[in-house]
């Protein structure tokens, strides 16, 4: 009963991990290189109001909340950009080998994403069987950092008809 938009990591029979923040296809580290920082203000985002973590540690309402930037570079040669804010428990996992019939997702924001490296049980997506799949995310239509899509004054303008690499 729940949409997700997550990044397609591992096919049917692909093992997927983390190590050390990075992740590994097949046994293999794929290739990350720094991009900078990413910066958004700290305040209640969503419909549910969640606060981001920050990668500068605890800060005030409505201050510059910073994440380090990284451009990942998928076997094939796909490359697109990933947030990290530091060490986390989903930073080293176990192999994840992904069944006949399902498919393995990552967030992009890795340390504020519950994707398929955690079960349905706490939340996490899991491995997705394919009669879940809706298709391919390529456009972000409208984004607001509010409640309400009526509380205009949270809406992220610049993120309105956004194309998605």
């Amino acid at each position: 009963g729940t949409d997700f938009i997550k990044r397609l990591i591992g096919l049917p029979g692909d093992r997927i991990q983390m190590k050390g923040g990075v992740l590994h296809l097949n046994g293999a580290p794929v290739e990350i290189e720094p991009a900078g920082g990413f910066v958004e203000k700290f305040t209640p985002q969503g419909p549910m109001g969640i606060r981001p973590r920050c990668a500068n540690g605890v800060v005030g309402l409505g201050a510059d909340c910073i994440k380090e930037r990284y451009i990942e570079t998928l076997p094939g040669g796909r490359s697109h950009a990933i947030l990290d804010i530091g060490p986390q428990r989903a930073d080293n996992t176990g192999v994840f080998t992904v069944p006949e019939g399902h498919y393995f997702f990552m967030g992009d924001n890795r340390d504020n994403s519950t994707d398929s490296r955690f079960p349905q049980t706490v939340g996490g997506v899991g491995f997705v069987p394919y009669e879940n799949l809706i298709g391919r995310a390529n456009r972000v239509i409208f984004s607001s950092a509010g409640r309400s899509m009526l509380f205009f004054w949270t809406w992220r303008g610049d993120r309105f008809f956004e194309g998605l690499e």
